[in-house]
């Protein structure tokens, strides 16, 4: 039967034992080449890539660097887009399709160009990555295995290093093994990068909202303070308006969606996981990966995203995948137990099949202070 009340600790573990350095609010007026709106990884990338090119960077955020959806991200770092590459190719063409993965490749290879080059400390890892099936009973799935091998063999043929298994590891069950995808730590990331960025004199300012855009002349506007520049770069979660009109920008907007996605964390023995990223062909679908520690692992599952709009986050996922009252393995054995602060709140715990494993996800009633949060990490 499900759980009447749960205590949980809706922070992410990434806030455990790493401090990102404070920087101040804008109080004063300032000139540059090139406005960042947004600290998070794609902001303070842009920053720093910026400044490699010798343009003065001014950052923006409006809360804390790295606190908001980076600091809550389940930091699955991949090439591999939720649709599947058949589908792009299928409605874009193999060349526009090679094309999103070829960006995904990049932008993973740069994270590494940033972190062997500036010796940053985040546990960035190279794992391999595993699209495997999520039915229940695999040797009555003969179509599902189809479109493993029919994905592996159109990654194969668009040059990535990807190859179809009979048997997915820890898993189980046919999948596609897809090389060279990546893990790290992104507070531990972003932590070293605004200090790379500091000592570079890139201006930093946190708690300092990015108010209103001008174009005569180029400008933004944050605290009551004017920052002039020649580029705005905006690395939002969700885009602000800037300099578009009202009309477009309301357009775009509608074609938007937030979605929550539920994610725990917990501890389990060394090695009883595998390093690598998983996910599955449930829809929606489910992924798990690790975060590696001297003496244990943590291993972080989550899924059954939907829209914000269209579930409360009290409300459980229904379907063939989810059910109630049973005691998961392996990753669930860990979940409830204490793993650092808690929280107190109402919910319920549910257990999420994807193939030979369950998983325990904690569905509780957020205090309205995390009202809007995307993700809930333990």
């Amino acid at each position: 039967m499900p759980l009447k009340s749960a205590t949980v600790d809706t922070t992410p573990i990434w806030a455990d034992h790493v401090s990102i350095p404070r920087f101040p609010r804008l109080e004063r007026t300032l000139e540059v080449d090139v406005v960042v709106v947004g600290g998070g990884l794609m902001g303070l990338t842009a920053a720093y890539l910026l400044s490699a090119e010798g343009k003065s960077v001014a950052v923006l955020e409006r809360d804390r660097l790295g606190h908001v959806d980076t600091g809550h991200t389940s930091a699955h770092l991949t090439m591999v887009i939720d649709r599947r590459l058949t589908e792009l190719a299928s409605s874009m063409g193999r060349n526009h399709a090679q094309a999103v993965w070829d960006a995904g490749l990049a932008a993973l290879a740069r994270i590494e160009t940033i972190v062997r080059e500036e010796a940053l400390s985040c546990d960035f890892a190279w794992v391999p990555g595993y699209l495997h099936d999520a039915g229940p009973d695999r040797s009555s799935r003969p179509a599902e295995r189809r479109q493993m091998e029919q994905e592996a063999a159109l990654a194969g043929d668009l040059g990535f290093d990807a190859s179809f298994v009979d048997e997915v590891p820890f898993a189980g069950g046919p999948g596609v093994r897809f090389e060279d995808q990546a893990r790290f730590h992104p507070r531990k990331y972003l932590a070293g990068l605004a200090r790379v960025l500091d000592s570079r004199g890139v201006r930093l300012f946190e708690h300092s909202a990015a108010e209103a855009f001008s174009e005569g002349p180029r400008s933004v506007k944050a605290n009551g303070h004017t920052i002039s520049c020649d580029w705005i770069v905006l690395a939002t979660h969700t885009p602000l308006m800037g300099n578009t009109g009202t009309v477009r920008a309301a357009a775009f907007q509608t074609k938007l969606a937030l979605y929550t996605s539920y994610v725990v964390a917990g501890r389990v023995k060394k090695e009883t996981i595998p390093d690598a990223l998983f996910w599955d062909t449930a829809n929606p679908y489910h992924y798990l990966r690790l975060d590696r520690h001297r003496d244990h692992d943590v291993a972080i599952f989550g899924g059954s995203d939907h829209k914000s709009s269209a579930k409360s986050a009290t409300t459980p996922a229904t379907g063939t995948s989810a059910t109630s009252g049973q005691q998961g393995q392996v990753v669930a054995q860990a979940v409830l137990g204490p793993i650092g602060k808690t929280f107190k709140g109402s919910g319920a715990a549910f257990v999420y099949k994807s193939g030979n494993q369950s998983f325990v996800i904690v569905r509780a009633k957020l205090p309205p202070s995390s009202a809007g949060r995307k993700y809930v990490l333990l």
